[in-house]
């Protein structure tokens, strides 16, 4: 008798964790989130980049070009902005951590910001600017191209 209540006990633990995990995976979030970049005058097209995502125990991850081969190859805008200007990265979800680059000479780049709101170089010139965010289902990048009048 001691031996059928110990297995009914693991059967019974054995199903509440099945159902438990199926509502965790209701509550997930499940899509890549959506970007925007703006300034105080205007939003900025923003380019996405490399990912990786999971949800529901599955993951997706994507390798792309640089920032710049992109911007190029999509023959992304240059979007004009003032010397100094805040620009700042808006996401549809939270984001857990962020780092904004400059990229320099193609392949090289400087963090500029550990904050969504950065500012726009001072110096006249054409600058790409990356986005990497971290979320609690994985880490996304998008970048936009930005002319210092």
């Amino acid at each position: 008798m001691k031996n059928v209540n110990r297995l009914f006990l693991i059967i019974a633990i054995i199903i509440l964790v099945i159902i438990g995990r199926y509502f965790m995976a209701q509550n997930e979030v499940t899509v890549i989130p959506d970007v925007t970049a703006v300034t105080n005058e205007q939003a900025i097209e923003t380019v996405r980049g490399s990912y990786c995502w999971h949800s529901a125990g599955e993951a997706e991850c994507v390798d792309t070009a640089a920032p710049h081969e992109i911007i190029v190859a999509q023959k992304t805008p240059y979007v004009k902005v003032q010397p100094g200007e805040v620009i700042e990265f808006q996401y549809s979800q939270n984001v857990t951590s962020v780092s904004i680059q400059q990229w320099i000479d193609d392949y090289d780049y400087k963090e500029i910001a550990t904050s969504t709101r950065f500012n726009a170089p001072l110096e006249k010139g054409t600058y790409i600017i990356s986005s990497m965010a971290r979320f609690s289902n994985g880490d996304v990048t998008d970048s936009i191209a930005i002319e210092v009048e």
